[in-house]
C-alpha cells in the first residue's frame, strides 16, 4: 500500500491518462524500480543541478503500457548517472520543525535526504492534504519559499510533485517537497514582480493567454531584452531579471476557482500551441527542449482539480502560477514566431501511426524520459481540449496534437542527444547547427 516511504502504484493509480491496459507486471515492476529510486538516489545528479529523471520515466512507462524488459532498459540507463543520497542526519531532520531553521537549510542540495524524511514523517503524522497547505499555499514564510521554488529550473520540482498527485503516491509527494526545498530562489523574485504588477490590475478583467502570448510575440523590446542571453541557459538567473513590462503582461492572467475546469484547459492548450509552432520555415522541424516542459507539466493539473483533499483556492493559485510561468517561459527563449502552418502541413514519417502505435514505438526508444513523457501530455491536450474545439482561446487544434507528437518522435529518434532539440527556439542563432529544410517535403 503506497504510504510516506512506500512507493506502490495499483491499476486503481495510473495516471489521468494511460493506455487502455496496462499489465500488472508493469506496475510490479515500475514500483520496484521507484521504490530502489526513492530510497538510493539523489535529486541531483551533478553539481550543476541537473535532474534525476527516474521517478518520471518509469511512471510514464507505466502509464503508456511498457513492458517490464524496457523499464529495466530505461532504468539501468538514468541509474548510471544518478548520485546516492547523502547520508542522512537525523539531528537535522529534528531541527527542520523549527522555522527559522528550515528556512536556513533551504538551496543546499546536501539536505534534500533530511528534507526527504522530514515530509515523509510529517505525512505519515498528517496526512497528504494538511501537509501540502501547510508547506506551499498557508502564506508562512515557509510555504512562500516552497512555492515559488516549484517553478525553479524550468519546472522540474512542480512536475516532480505532480507526478505524486496524478499517481496518488504520497513518497513520491514528499520527494518533490524535498526538491522544491534544495532549489535556489530566483523564480521567486519574478513571482513577487508579478504580484506587485498584479495590485494595479485588480478591477480589470483576465486576458486570454493567446492574447498574451501574441502580445508578448509582437513586442520586440521583451524579446531582445538582454537577460536573455543566446537562450540557451538553464540556470534561472535570467528570470530574476526579466523586464517589468513582461510582468505586467503576465499578471493579466487570473484564474478565479469558479473556472478552475476551463482555465486548466487553457492552460494545457496555449503552452502546447506555443511549442509545437516555434518553428523556422528555412529549418528541419525541431521542439524547444525548454518549451516542452511546460507542456510535459501540464498534465498535472488535470489531476490536480480531482484532488478532493486540495480547496478550490489553492488550486486557482497553483494554476494561475502555471499559466504565469507559461507566458514568462515564452518569452524567456526568445518570444519564437508562432507558424502554426508549419505543424499543419508536417508530414509525418510514418504517417499511419495513432496514439497507440506512438506509445508504442516511443517505449522501444533509447529516451531519458523527455519524449516519452511529451506524448503522453500532447495525448491528454487532445483529450482536454475536444470540447472547446473551435473557440479563438483554443489556438491548439484537434488535428495538431497527433501531428506534434509525429514531430517530437520524428525529429528525436535518430538524432544524437545534444542535437534533438532546438535551445532557445527564438534566437536564429540556435538553429544554426541544424539542417536546412528540404523543400521537396515538409519534413
Amino acid at each position: 500500500m503506497a504510504c510516506a516511504s512506500t512507493v506502490d502504484i495499483s491499476q486503481d493509480n495510473v495516471g489521468v491518462f494511460h493506455v487502455s491496459h496496462v499489465p500488472d507486471e508493469t506496475i510490479k515492476t515500475a514500483n520496484e524500480l521507484l521504490q530502489a529510486n526513492h530510497e538510493q538516489h539523489h535529486v541531483f545528479f551533478n553539481d550543476r543541478g541537473f535532474h534525476n529523471h527516474i521517478t518520471h520515466y518509469i511512471l510514464t512507462q507505466a502509464a503508456l503500457g511498457a513492458t517490464p524488459t524496457q523499464m529495466h532498459r530505461a532504468y539501468t540507463q538514468e541509474k548510471s548517472l544518478q548520485r546516492p543520497q547523502h547520508p542522512l542526519d537525523e539531528k537535522v531532520v529534528r531541527r527542520l520543525e523549527d522555522e527559522d531553521y528550515f528556512l536556513s537549510c533551504l538551496s543546499r542540495p546536501e539536505n534534500y535526504h533530511n528534507f526527504l524524511r522530514f515530509f515523509e514523517h510529517r505525512i505519515a503524522e498528517r496526512g497528504v492534504g494538511p501537509v501540502v497547505h501547510d508547506y506551499l499555499f498557508s502564506h508562512s514564510r515557509i510555504a512562500e519559499e516552497l512555492l515559488s521554488r516549484m517553478f525553479a529550473s524550468f519546472l522540474h520540482p512542480v512536475i516532480h510533485f505532480g507526478f505524486g498527485l496524478e499517481f496518488n503516491q504520497p513518497a513520491i509527494i514528499a520527494e518533490g517537497l524535498a526538491q522544491s526545498a534544495v532549489h535556489q530562489p530566483e523564480v521567486g523574485k519574478f513571482f513577487k514582480g508579478i504580484q506587485t504588477a498584479e495590485e494595479a490590475l485588480k478591477d480589470k478583467p483576465s486576458r486570454l493567454m493567446i492574447d498574451l502570448i501574441r502580445e508578448i510575440e509582437q513586442n520586440d523590446s521583451i524579446r531582445s531584452a538582454a537577460c536573455w542571453g543566446d537562450g540557451s541557459w538553464i540556470d534561472d538567473n535570467p528570470l530574476a531579471k526579466a523586464p517589468e513590462e513582461l510582468w505586467k503582461i503576465a499578471a493579466q492572467w487570473r484564474v478565479s476557482p469558479e473556472e478552475l475546469k476551463l482555465k486548466t484547459a487553457e492552460m494545457i492548450n496555449v503552452c502546447t500551441f506555443y511549442t509545437a509552432a516555434a518553428q523556422r520555415p528555412e529549418k528541419q522541424h525541431k521542439l524547444d527542449f525548454f518549451l516542452i516542459h511546460n507542456v510535459n507539466c501540464s498534465i498535472f493539473f488535470s489531476a490536480l482539480v480531482e484532488q478532493d483533499w486540495m480547496s478550490l483556492e489553492d488550486k486557482a493559485r497553483l494554476l494561475e502560477w502555471k499559466g504565469r510561468f507559461d507566458i514568462v517561459a515564452y518569452a524567456a527563449r526568445g518570444s519564437p514566431r508562432l507558424r502554426i502552418d508549419e505543424v499543419v502541413r508536417y508530414q509525418p514519417k510514418r504517417p499511419e501511426m495513432g496514439w497507440e502505435q506512438l506509445f508504442k514505438r516511443v517505449n522501444a526508444f533509447l529516451d531519458d524520459s523527455h519524449v516519452t513523457k511529451l506524448l503522453r501530455a500532447l495525448a491528454n491536450g487532445e483529450k482536454v481540449s475536444r470540447e472547446y474545439e473551435g473557440r479563438a482561446d483554443f489556438p491548439m487544434k484537434q488535428s495538431m496534437f497527433l501531428k506534434t507528437a509525429h514531430i517530437a518522435l520524428d525529429s528525436t529518434e535518430e538524432a544524437l542527444y545534444p542535437d534533438r532539440w532546438v535551445k532557445g527556439a527564438g534566437f536564429e542563432q540556435q538553429w544554426a547547427k541544424f539542417r536546412d529544410r528540404d523543400y521537396n517535403s515538409t519534413a
